[in-house]
């Protein structure tokens, strides 16, 4: 992959993560210092996407326990 496309491609994940952010905080949440950490490793490209997903939930277990919804629950 040359310079310009690992470039592009981290400027296209800050842009995915502003967006993100901004859409958050129209409702009222500000991401934890924790999960900024793990937004920074996908827009350095450390993570992608799909890891990200998994450092996130395993973070709000750490921090916050499992969240237990209806829809996960068995029948």
């Amino acid at each position: 992959m040359s310079v310009i496309s690992r470039d592009l491609a981290r400027e296209q994940r800050a842009a995915e993560m502003e967006q993100a952010l901004a859409t958050g905080r129209i409702e009222g949440l500000e991401p934890s210092p924790g999960a900024m950490a793990i937004f920074r490793r996908y827009v350095d490209g450390e993570l992608t996407a799909g890891q990200m997903r998994v450092a996130m939930n395993e973070y709000a277990d750490r921090e916050y326990g499992p969240v237990r919804l209806p829809r996960n629950e068995g029948s």
